[in-house]
């Protein structure tokens, strides 16, 4: 298999598992615990579960991402870097050279942007779901007396 087409396949990976980090495990945990709930007075348990459940499959995940990463790294033969300057970093004096280590860049590798990425997503995702499905704000005109 081709470096580059192995290369892409490792980027679709990291996407879908990135994808499956904000979505697929809480959704997941979600319907397991309610699965596990049959009264209408559910007790702690199923709850617990799912919050140990969610913070543990998100941890395998990231570490399962950033295997990913090392191995694209390798296939690639070297780890694609994006040099960013963070705010906080950046000199105040300005006129730092470009090519010295100590500018204050820090590397960005095609995971931290796969990351940032699917996160943007998720909360534009989150949002748009929520205005949708909830489009006026809560109490105005709902249930209570009429404060005067």
């Amino acid at each position: 298999m081709p470096r580059k087409l192995l290369g892409a396949l490792l980027i679709g990976l990291m996407a879908v598992g990135s994808v499956l980090l904000w979505i697929g495990v809480p959704v997941g945990w979600l319907y397991l615990a309610s699965r596990l709930t049959d009264s209408p007075q559910p007790s702690m348990g199923p709850y617990a579960l799912m919050l140990l459940g969610i913070v543990l499959t998100c941890v395998a995940i990231g570490k399962g991402l950033s295997v990913l990463n090392r191995h694209y790294a390798r296939v690639t033969g070297s780890t694609p870097k994006v040099r960013v300057i963070v705010p906080w970093r950046r000199s105040l004096r300005g006129g730092r050279s470009q090519r010295r280590e100590t500018d204050g860049r820090m590397p960005v590798s095609v995971l931290d942007v796969i990351m940032v990425v699917s996160v943007v997503l998720a909360v534009a995702s989150f949002s748009t779901w929520y205005v949708v499905t909830n489009p006026t704000p809560p109490n105005v005109g709902g249930p209570g007396p009429a404060k005067h």
